[in-house]
């Protein structure tokens, strides 16, 4: 082996010591330009549809049968208008429907509260619709109580990563009341939650939820909590403030 003498490392100092080390500026205009050379929306999951006729089936078969005989017939068109606060909400997410590809490209999400009864997962269930069939979007639906319970029994089984894999793929993810009503989620499911929905965010994947609250301070307190702080940024949040519909119905009774 040949000695480490200044006649060999010599020339390899003098190199370095030659060598100039760009400034902050120019190495951020450097990472700039090479952002730049990448194909626009490369990495945005909204550019890649549902393609073939057999997953389009597939895709709606699962929200079908996600959603449910009471959810899935719901929407715009049977969704009844009973108040004047209804109609600028109706609309505002009907421009949401038709410009969905580009709003939810970065990854926003979509938050609908308001009290129980009026109509937060019709509106929903209805657009998720609106993204299939007409943006080939694939989109899926949970009852929050269901997840949570999902989530605790993958935990137990040694089945997690197989259902939190499920959970990111696809473009819309959609939870009714993530949070319970009453009582706290237990810590591990909490960060189940949380780091699945911190996932969907990081993917640009979108996710969107209903919750029941009666003031938008309300929400407020609820939506910055650990679970949902993700699902606030970048997001469209509609308060849904209007009588309950249910307790119209059972007035009439």
């Amino acid at each position: 082996m040949n000695p480490i003498t200044e006649q060999t490392i010599g020339p390899i100092r003098r190199r370095v010591e030659t060598t100039q080390v760009p400034d902050l500026a120019t190495l951020e205009e450097g990472v700039c330009e090479f952002l730049k050379k990448f194909e626009a929306g490369r990495y945005n999951p909204f550019n890649v549809r549902i393609e073939t006729a057999a997953d389009y089936r597939k895709a709606v078969s699962r929200l079908r049968l996600q959603l449910g005989p009471k959810y899935w017939p719901l929407t715009f068109g049977n969704y009844e208008i009973y108040d004047a606060a209804q109609r600028p909400v109706v609309d505002r997410l009907l421009r949401f429907a038709a410009d969905m590809p580009r709003l939810l490209s970065g990854g926003g999400g979509l938050i609908l509260f308001g009290q129980k009864g009026t109509g937060k997962d019709h509106l929903v269930s209805a657009l998720l619709k609106l993204a299939l069939v007409k943006h080939r979007f694939k989109a899926e639906w949970y009852d929050g109580g269901d997840l949570r319970n999902k989530l605790a029994d993958a935990a137990c089984q040694g089945t997690i990563a197989e259902l939190e894999q499920q959970l990111l793929c696809s473009h819309i993810l959609a939870i009714s009341d993530p949070v319970p009503p009453k009582g706290e989620l237990t810590a591990p499911i909490l960060w189940r939650l949380r780091d699945v929905i911190d996932r969907r965010y990081r993917k640009m994947k979108s996710t969107w939820i209903t919750t029941n609250v009666d003031r938008p301070e309300d929400a407020e307190m609820v939506l910055t909590g650990p679970v949902l702080d993700r699902i606030k940024e970048g997001s469209g949040q509609v308060f849904c403030d209007w009588p309950s519909h249910r307790e119209r119905v059972e007035a009439a009774w």
